[in-house]
């Protein structure tokens, strides 16, 4: 019996978890270890702060997991050592033969001064409190937007943006209001390319939101409600609505998986990591393009469950014998913008000229299809 070892039950580890469960049936011994036991599905965060989801509806205990035969240990990971093939959880060690890596992206706010002014929807708690702000706000100016590069779900803060703004136009509140948004990013979504870039830009500003690029927060002074930018520039708020800045957890910044930052790297066609054994998939990647024409792959939920599925696969591989698989950098995601309409972004994110990406402009087949996501990922993992 194999001892496989899966840390995090977010969309990667959880769907990694149950994979191979089914995978490898008696052939492995598995184990998936959680700080919280409760999977979250942060890609309906936004339809929480618009009202239309409660934290119950987008949160199931990870006992529920459709795999039999996986042992679940709510546990907090505190190192991990690839050379020894150990994981320390505060309870003790954990020996493997195989490791899949699925911890995610953690929220950093303490590194910008006065980020505590600032809502966001990048975790549940985050995501309730913007939403009771939200619904609280009775007009003025609102700064919205991303605070430093990577961060994770590259096109929710814009999402986010156009869906505050539906919600104000419905309470008739938004000729008294002013939107503005700021990103680092040289212009929306450079992962996508800069022509999706634009049609995000051209849909915003449709909305009456203009958008203002290479923008990175310095500080946020809360008594004057004034967002410093690194270069001088400014932003006063009534409202400020910022992505916090991300790293990694401890455990895996101190750990001889990374190198120099605090993202793993991993090949990106198999999922490897410098480590044989070692696989890691989501948020806590760095995946390199092809192309270079952007820094990274962005990280988002479509690319956490992809590469899980070649992860499980080259672990079986390695287990029962024959060959693994690589993945085609393939990838899509949502854009909401209210009145039951979102945009959808799809192709090739491998591309070597660059990505070969196509936005359909927002209609509600696109919508319905994210409603239908949601409710498929969740029936599907979970009893």
């Amino acid at each position: 019996m194999k001892k496989v070892v899966v840390l995090g039950g977010g969309i990667g580890g959880a769907f990694a978890a149950a994979r191979l469960a089914k995978a490898l049936a008696e052939r492995a011994d598995i184990t998936l270890v959680d700080r919280e036991g409760t999977h979250h599905f942060p890609p309906s965060y936004p339809w929480l702060v618009m009202g239309w989801r409660t934290p119950e509806q987008l949160t199931r205990p990870l006992s529920r997991l459709k795999a039999k035969g996986v042992r679940l240990r709510q546990e907090d990971v505190t190192a991990i050592d690839p050379n020894d093939r150990k994981v320390v959880t505060r309870s003790g060690k954990i020996d493997y033969d195989y490791l899949l890596v699925a911890l995610g992206a953690q929220l950093d706010p303490a590194t910008i001064p006065g980020f505590s002014a600032a809502y966001h929807p990048y975790d549940l708690p985050g995501a309730v409190r913007l939403g009771r702000a939200l619904r609280e706000f009775r007009g003025g100016r609102i700064a919205i937007g991303i605070s430093r590069l990577p961060f994770k779900c590259p096109a929710a803060p814009y999402e986010t943006a156009l869906l505050m703004d539906y919600s104000l136009r419905r309470r008739g509140l938004r000729d008294r209001t002013e939107i503005e948004f700021f990103t680092p990013e040289p212009h929306p979504v450079p992962a996508a390319g800069e022509a999706i870039g634009k049609q995000v830009e051209r849909l915003m500003g449709q909305r009456g939101i203009p958008v203002r690029t290479r923008r990175e927060i310095d500080h946020i002074d809360e008594g004057s409600k004034l967002v410093q930018f690194k270069g001088g520039a400014q932003a006063r708020f009534d409202l400020l609505v910022a992505v916090p800045p991300h790293t990694t957890c401890p455990a895996v910044r101190n750990s001889d998986l990374v190198k120099g930052d605090p993202w793993i790297p991993v090949d990106r066609y198999t999922m490897r990591t410098g480590y044989d054994d070692v696989y890691a998939v989501g948020d806590v990647t760095k995946i390199p393009t092809p192309s270079g024409n952007v820094p990274a792959l962005p990280k988002a939920g479509v690319f956490a469950e992809r590469q899980a599925r070649v992860a499980v696969e080259n672990i079986a591989a390695g287990i029962l014998g024959g060959e693994g698989v690589r993945w085609d950098g393939n990838g899509l995601c949502f854009l909401e913008s209210g009145r039951g309409r979102a945009g959808m972004v799809r192709g090739d994110f491998f591309g070597e000229a660059g990505p070969a990406i196509r936005m359909r402009r927002p209609g509600r087949l696109w919508h319905w299809t994210k409603v239908l996501t949601e409710k498929r990922w969740l029936s599907m993992l979970f009893r």
